[in-house]
């Protein structure tokens, strides 16, 4: 499990306990999250949290002047890097009112596709997003829109699949990175008016997101 997980880690994955289980016992397990950042070290890198109790992921050790740069340019891209997943979770959203975000929510197929065809509004969101989702067309109905919506989402890392029978998804740890980005845009004003400055304009998290960054 040590070289399985280790693996997952250089392979960028974010570990928490939806999407790598076994992966994300070991890590919280008997020293093996010192053991593995020892490990990581002789790479310059290091294990590292989304917060606390949450996903485990590869980060620098030091974050270097090429580090900062390219954490920079990230932000700079912001919705490049992150606006395709981040309208994809707002249609979730505006269409489950319990849906809030976090890791360990589960997504019904069938149930977003009715919320989609009673709420138009909702409806022409979907729509507005073929070419942002993967392997979408205008002429796919509204329920295989939404298919793909969830396929592009899973393939992303921010939702895995637990029942095919019932095309029941579920949140995994990923999502809270993305939602920390959203916050730290909201709690940083003057960085994310330097970035819209630099970048194409629009207020970056409200115009995304209206404002989830702050939840």
């Amino acid at each position: 499990m040590r070289a399985q997980t280790l693996r997952s880690l250089l392979d960028g994955h974010y570990i928490c306990p939806v999407a790598f289980p076994h992966e994300y016992a070991f890590l919280t397990s008997d020293g093996n999250e010192a053991s593995v950042d020892r490990w990581l070290s002789d790479l310059e890198m290091s294990l590292a949290r989304v917060d606390e109790e949450g996903a485990f992921f590869m980060a620098p050790r030091i974050v270097s002047k090429e580090d900062g740069a390219r954490i920079r340019d990230e932000f700079l891209r912001f919705r490049d890097v992150y606006g395709p997943a981040i309208r994809m979770l707002q249609i979730i959203r505006n269409g489950k009112d319990e849906f809030s975000l976090n890791p360990d929510e589960y997504i019904q197929h069938a149930e977003l596709v009715q919320k989609v065809n009673e709420i138009p509004a909702l409806a022409e969101q979907l729509r507005a997003l073929v070419g942002t989702i993967r392997d979408s067309d205008a002429r796919y109905t509204n329920a295989e829109l939404v298919k793909r919506l969830l396929e592009h989402l899973r393939k992303d890392g921010y939702l895995v699949i637990v029942d095919l029978a019932t095309e029941m998804y579920r949140t995994t740890g990923k999502i809270a990175q993305l939602t920390q980005v959203l916050r730290f845009l909201a709690e940083n004003a003057d960085f994310a008016k330097s970035i819209q400055d630099e970048g194409d304009g629009g207020d970056i998290a409200d115009d995304l997101f209206d404002g989830a960054g702050g939840q």
